[in-house]
């Protein structure tokens, strides 16, 4: 026992002189602690969504989802925005001041486990889901026709060369007997594709589909975005994005397709330590990749939501119904399709002239704001899609409030501009946070972890073995443990044991 008490007290010695590294005094025997570095910069608050500038379908829509799944109105805001999109994208194109584009939208939506993604998500995305079980039974009507028309057709072929007299008389017949086109697949939405599917999906099924998931780290996490395949995943997500023609090209099997006319929209739900995966990564971003997305993570209301049982159901709210029916009406119009080339061949909204006035003037605005040293030269990439974002979403706006809608009004370009201004906010606000290396990701999930345990001292062991998940590897470990030293959070002298900063519990104390 007084060997223990011994050891004890010879390991409190150790780290009470260690800790001098961190609590040097002055000649006057006064503190003067280290001050650490810090990994990320605080990440404000998000600004309130401007859930009003949805329009009249998708505002109150919107609101209703917030209040009876008790969500954030951005969550909310997000998933009517993007089902929208996915119903009116196989209608129209748009007008912007670079040409004409699809009303395809990228969303990304950041929230964490417990936050009621897939409960607002499953209200947004029932009349998709409703679509796709009509078109499942009308699907498996037209095959069984067309599997007896081919029957019908083969057999036809066999009697005409057997009865004809001549080569002629065979081409002949043969020019008879025309071949129907084989139904399309019910095929309108996945939520983890590899590029190789979602080609094979987009040349058999919809020409307009959608990547949405509410578990979206599946699809991050995936294939399609691995090390071997990022590369050709983002490039076509890019072209589909654009609306440009999709090809694919195997040498293996002399394949050469070349897909035209077709449209995606995606909307993935993700939690925060998952969305590290895309804004955290620099290919993305150099590539021009992340500036397609409309981004944004409201603050949770997790703690706040207490029930009220005089909340309707869904089901019930006439806002909500009233939205179901519109979606509805949009995914059951046939579109306008080519029958050349094959795909779609939609017409486009046009921007009033008035419209077009509040366009320019927003586009003049964000140039400006990009010049060096302006506020947003940081976040270039994404302030010069501004303007086509609006009209992307000036576009489905339209549509989602009359299907028959060929321009799109002032009022509309101006509640599409203040929600592309709050996307811009959110870009601008998220990247610089989550867009940080792993490396430094990695050491802020660890100091993050010694806060809540309030560690005094720390070793790799107890990382490996208690730690955040993404550091239990010895590697993972020491590595975290270095960053920490080198911006002061901790101190070692022989990579065994890490006395931690006195300036991590006194910033926990005032915060």
């Amino acid at each position: 026992m007084a060997d223990k008490i011994s050891q004890l007290d010879k390991t409190r010695a150790v780290l009470d002189a260690r800790a001098e590294l961190f609590c040097p005094r002055d000649p006057n025997g006064q503190d003067v602690s280290t001050e650490p570095t810090p990994l990320v910069r605080p990440l404000p608050p998000p600004a309130a969504y401007p859930i009003d500038a949805l329009g009249p379908i998708l505002a109150p829509a919107a609101r209703a989802i917030a209040e009876i799944v008790q969500v954030p109105a951005a969550l909310a805001a997000n998933s009517a925005l993007a089902t929208a999109a996915l119903a009116a994208q196989a209608h129209a194109n748009i007008q912007t001041l670079g040409g004409v584009r699809p009303l395809s939208l990228y969303i990304l939506t950041v929230a964490g486990s417990g936050d009621r993604k897939s409960a607002a998500d499953e209200v947004a995305v029932a009349p998709v889901q409703a679509h796709v079980r009509r078109m499942m039974t009308t699907y498996k009507t037209l095959l069984a026709e067309y599997e007896r028309a081919t029957a019908a057709k083969s057999l036809a072929r066999s009697r005409a060369r057997k009865d004809a007299k001549s080569p002629d008389d065979y081409e002949t017949a043969l020019e008879e007997i025309t071949e129907e086109p084989k139904p399309m697949k019910p095929w309108l939405v996945c939520s983890e594709p590899t590029a190789e599917g979602l080609m094979r999906s987009l040349a058999e099924g919809q020409f307009a589909q959608g990547i949405y998931s509410d578990e979206g780290g599946q699809f991050l996490g995936g294939h399609a975005l691995s090390e071997e395949a990022q590369l050709r995943t983002v490039a076509m997500l890019s072209r589909a994005w654009q609306g440009a023609p999709l090809d694919r090209v195997r040498a293996t099997d002399d394949e050469h397709v070349i897909l035209y006319g077709r449209r995606l929209s995606m909307h993935l739900l993700v939690q925060p330590d998952v969305a590290t995966r895309l804004l955290g990564h620099p290919l993305y971003r150099s590539q021009g990749f992340l500036s397609r997305w409309l981004i944004a993570a409201p603050e949770s209301l997790a703690g706040t939501r207490r029930h009220d049982p005089s909340q309707p159901q869904a089901q019930d709210d006439s806002r909500i119904r009233r939205y179901w029916h519109a979606i509805g009406e949009l995914l059951a119009r046939a579109p306008v399709e080519d029958h050349e080339v094959g795909g779609l061949n939609p017409p486009c909204i046009a921007l009033s002239p008035e419209a077009r006035s509040v366009l320019v003037a927003a586009y003049d605005e964000l140039e400006e704001a990009q010049k060096v040293g302006a506020p947003l030269e940081s976040v270039r990439e994404w302030a010069s899609k501004a303007a086509e974002h609006a009209c992307r979403l000036a576009g489905v706006l339209a549509l989602a409030a009359d299907p028959s809608a060929i321009a799109v009004t002032p009022e509309t370009m101006r509640d599409a501009l203040v929600i592309t201004e709050h996307h811009l906010g959110e870009y601008q606000r998220l990247v610089g946070i989550i867009g940080v290396s792993e490396e430094i990701a990695r050491a802020q999930l660890l100091l993050e972890w010694i806060h809540k345990k309030a560690l005094a001292w720390v070793t790799p062991r107890q990382v490996m073995q208690y730690g955040p998940g993404s550091i239990r590897s010895a590697d993972a470990a020491r590595a975290a443990l270095r960053t920490l030293v080198s911006h002061h959070w901790c101190s070692t002298q022989d990579d065994r044991i890490y006395v931690v900063n006195v300036a991590v519990s006194s910033s926990e104390e005032k915060s």
